[in-house]
């Protein structure tokens, strides 16, 4: 029985070449201007939000304009959870794309 151990191979590394070649990429800047858009503070949109919920002429729903990230528009809300209204429809409208809310 042979009790050698058999060899592995290795590959003949002579020299080694690390980082000095550099790739660099330009790409033209052709970008389009986007809109800068403000962030609200999410406390003060909160208690915005608590507000409206505490007034005295809420009761069962309260029509809101809303502006979000992904669009506006006029919203019958019915309820507030911890992240999000929710409108008569059934949408979903989630605190955090908020941009602003306002009362009629």
């Amino acid at each position: 029985m042979k009790k050698e151990i058999p060899k592995i191979y290795v590959n003949n590394i002579s020299k080694i070449h690390n980082n000095k070649e550099v790739f660099y990429s330009y790409k033209e800047n052709n970008l389009e201007k986007k809109e800068i858009v403000e962030y609200p503070d999410i406390y003060e949109l909160q208690d915005r939000i608590d507000e409206i919920f505490r007034s005295k002429d809420f009761i069962y729903k309260k029509k809101l304009f809303i502006k979000t990230k992904y669009g506006e528009g006029y919203y019958t809300i019915i309820s507030k959870s911890y992240d999000y209204l929710l409108t008569i429809d059934g949408e979903k409208i989630y605190i955090q794309n908020i941009l602003d809310i306002k009362d009629n």
